[in-house]
């Protein structure tokens, strides 16, 4: 069996969130049949690769077996793991699949003579919409010095991402009939003067990493017939902070350009950053093939071991994730593993 085996036999596992377990046990055996420690958690699969000399650090490999639904659009079978012209297709081969295989693959053949400490693997649920994934069983885990969070990158280094925010704003009129608006307030006319404001704020603390803050009107819902003057129109918003406007801040904001009343729907994602110069980034920067530091777009489970300094770094495209027809190429899941084990076993190196 190769990774790419191993791959496949995974995506051929459906684990849209919530139905991971079939996924869990099959990876649990995967690991007892290469004599790796695991361990199962709820809907995670957990793991220890002991090096010869036990007393050292640790290094955490996290990343999710949870997919998102398959969705309208696909012109492919979703969950047969079909491997054509150098990639690997079906929901989740992308979005995160690729990155737990390699990592389990690191885990079950690295030479354990060559490292000190330990080796920690935690594949696990719900990352997709939180819940009992790493949240959940992170306090199992044994001790750890620094992480790399497996997600589609392309292999380049994300040492940080933005936080996320969630916020609802409405618009509070007064109903009548369409016909004598006079008679009435009309939210959604409220409504549009609260998104132009929104659109029109100066956020400030842009990152040299992360980029931008950024609060965006995503859904918009008001109004019951044609011909009544609604008198309530609710926006949804998507809110990215950054270290320079985080989250309080966006909040801030928000309030201080609308009119409508603010709920705020999310907020516990703050902005993760760790420092160039931390030695994990180091070291993924020197084992990735791409040598490229940016941030990651999106939240992921870095948020979740954030005490630590870590890295998000994986194979694949963030454009395959969650779309049709999701793939991944062979060579970016080949190229994970050897990053994986590079870092891994230069930074468990044993002391000269």
């Amino acid at each position: 069996m190769s990774v790419i085996d191993l791959l496949q036999s995974m995506v051929r596992i459906p684990s849209v969130s919530g139905d991971e377990a079939a996924c869990r046990d099959y990876l649990a055996g995967w690991f007892a049949e290469h004599g790796v420690q695991a361990w199962t958690s709820g809907r995670n699969v957990l793991a220890v690769v002991e090096g010869e000399n036990p007393e050292g650090p640790g290094l955490l490999l996290l990343t999710h077996i949870d997919v998102v639904p398959v969705g309208p659009g696909w012109t492919r079978e979703p969950w047969d793991g079909a491997l054509e012209d150098g990639k690997v297709f079906g929901r989740g081969s992308n979005d995160a699949k690729s990155s737990a295989a390699a990592m389990a693959w690191v885990a079950a053949h690295i030479d354990r003579s060559a490292i000190r400490g330990r080796l920690i693997v935690a594949l696990v649920c719900d990352e997709e919409t939180g819940g009992e994934g790493i949240e959940a069983c992170g306090d199992e885990l044994p001790a750890f010095e620094a992480s790399v969070v497996g997600e589609p990158t392309g292999l380049d280094v994300c040492p940080g991402q933005r936080g996320l925010f969630r916020a609802s704003v409405t618009a509070h009129g007064r109903q009548c009939h369409a016909s004598r608006p006079w008679e009435g307030v009309n939210a959604i006319e409220l409504a549009a003067r609260d998104v132009t404001a929104i659109q029109g704020l100066t956020l400030g603390g842009e990152d040299e990493l992360l980029g931008p803050a950024t609060l965006q009107a995503t859904v918009i819902q008001g109004g019951t017939r044609p011909n009544v003057l609604p008198g309530e129109c609710i926006i949804e918003l998507d809110g990215r902070p950054t270290p320079g406007c985080d989250n309080a801040a966006l909040l801030a904001h928000l309030q201080a350009a609308v009119t409508g009343e603010v709920t705020v729907r999310s907020n516990r994602f703050l902005p993760v950053r760790t420092a160039r110069d931390e030695r994990i980034v180091q070291l993924a920067l020197a084992a990735s093939p791409s040598g490229a530091v940016r941030g990651f777009g999106g939240v992921s489970d870095l948020f979740h071991v954030r005490h630590k300094p870590g890295v998000v770094m994986g194979p694949g495209t963030s454009e395959a994730s969650h779309a049709p027809d999701e793939w991944v190429a062979v060579d970016q899941v080949e190229a994970a593993v050897k990053a994986y084990d590079e870092i891994a076993r230069a930074f468990l190196a044993p002391e000269n």
